[in-house]
């Protein structure tokens, strides 16, 4: 039976101590993305074969060859037609749009971009990203996003455009964007060594609320998709229905807190100035990610003291093959006196197959705990208290089902199922 079709019809009960924390959850990231309907009345077409003098009723009749003209023509709320054919451009869509692709691939091979953005405490960099969102309200589906230095697809809020929302990317093919991972003469700042950053992913949200990647293909990218908090608070969005496969150096969804804000010097959740939290990822097909590197299935972290990624969701997914294990939580060793949140991550209703292909060092000094075999779902603290729910997933083929350290609390253990799992519970490593 192939993974595509082992996925997603899973019929697991999800326990009742866990039943209002998905509603919650999934109604949080719903919200902003439904009940925004564009119709195509006066849209704008573009075509390699356009002409300027075109009537731009149909691609047949197309006035715009490049796509980049037509999302500067195109009035706000508007819509362009993206016609079959390959363009070699960097899109920036900066106002709410809808971008609708008939067989159309955006291929950034021997692209310069133009775009330049200040960011917080780096400074003004050029944005090596094929499509880059900075707009609420903007709509993208039926395309190919190819061959990027940096990201596929990067929406990008909190700048001098505030936390922006209600973006929706869907039904599109996200592959191959990893012309910058591991070059040492790269010439985009995330992919610059020794730590790459957030190179290569294929979709990138940073400072975004209730929004959706939904239904696409994201495949043979370093690594999937990335909800951060870099410029901004990251929540309510939903990532359901994708295929994320073979983005071998890093995750396959990755939800890590970033910005030192999220808490503050007392350790409260300032999630009005930055935090990854509320977001829900749902009946994605995740399989052999982050091989080649360091990548789980999903993988919740945070960087550092202030960080906080916490009260997402990941239901109902079919995750197997991965480097790290299909679910990983990382809650890193912090000083005293210093504060990090990564509670509330709650796994419920998947089917995770064999995972942790590669091992799972925990790279926390003097003595890290490690986890070198073949692991389901792993949630590791250094000292800061985590709590989480786990409940109501089927794992099989691994040597361990669900890995627990010390400082973490799991409810809902019980309502798991194990097959071909040797160790099903490992707690108090």
């Amino acid at each position: 039976m192939t993974k595509s079709l082992r996925m997603i019809t899973l019929g697991l009960a999800v326990p009742l101590v866990a039943a209002a924390t998905v509603a919650g959850q999934a109604a949080t990231a719903s919200a902003g993305t439904a009940g925004h309907h564009w119709g195509h009345h006066n849209a704008l077409f573009v075509s390699p074969s356009a002409s300027p003098s075109g009537a731009d009723s149909s691609c047949n009749s197309a006035a715009y060859s490049t796509i980049g003209a037509a999302v500067s023509a195109a009035p706000s709320w508007g819509t362009v037609v993206v016609c079959q054919g390959t363009y070699h451009e960097q899109v920036v869509v900066s106002k709410p749009l809808t971008l609708v692709g008939l067989g159309a691939t955006i291929d950034e091979t021997g692209v310069t971009p133009g775009l330049q953005l200040d960011i917080p405490g780096v400074g003004t960099e050029t944005i090596w990203a094929g499509v880059v969102i900075l707009s609420s309200d903007v709509t993208f589906s039926g395309f190919k996003v190819t061959e990027a230095v940096g990201q596929g697809i990067a929406s990008i809020g909190g700048l001098n455009n505030g936390e922006i929302g209600h973006i929706a990317i869907s039904h599109s093919d996200v592959v191959d964007n990893d012309q910058g991972f591991g070059l040492a003469n790269t010439p985009y700042y995330l992919c610059q060594p020794p730590g790459f950053g957030d190179c290569g992913e294929a979709v990138y949200f940073s400072g975004v609320d209730y929004s959706s990647v939904s239904d696409s293909n994201i495949s043979d990218n370093s690594g999937g998709v990335l909800l951060t908090d870099d410029t901004g608070p990251t929540h309510g969005n939903l990532v359901t229905g994708n295929v994320v496969n073979g983005n071998s150096t890093d995750c396959g969804i990755t939800v890590p807190g970033h910005n030192p804000n999220a808490l503050s010097a007392t350790g409260q959740l300032q999630p009005n100035v930055a935090g990854v939290y509320n977001n829900v990822i749902s009946r994605n097909v995740i399989t052999d990610n982050g091989v080649a590197g360091e990548g789980a299935g999903v993988l919740f972290a945070n960087e550092s003291n202030g960080t906080a990624s916490y009260n997402n969701l990941v239901l109902d997914n079919y995750i197997e093959g991965n480097g790290l294990s299909g679910v990983t939580m990382h809650a890193h060793v912090i000083a005293t006196g210093q504060f990090e949140d990564l509670s509330g991550n709650n796994v419920i209703g998947n089917v995770i197959a064999k995972n942790n292909v590669d091992g799972d060092t925990l790279d926390d000094p003097p003595f890290p705990p490690e986890d070198l075999v073949t692991t389901g779902i792993l949630v590791y603290s250094g000292g800061t208290p985590v709590t989480t729910t786990v409940a109501g997933n089927y794992v099989f083929d691994d040597s361990i089902g669900i890995w627990l350290s010390k400082a973490v609390t799991a409810s809902g253990l019980p309502s798991n199922r194990f097959h071909d799992v040797t160790t099903q519970i490992s707690s108090g490593n």
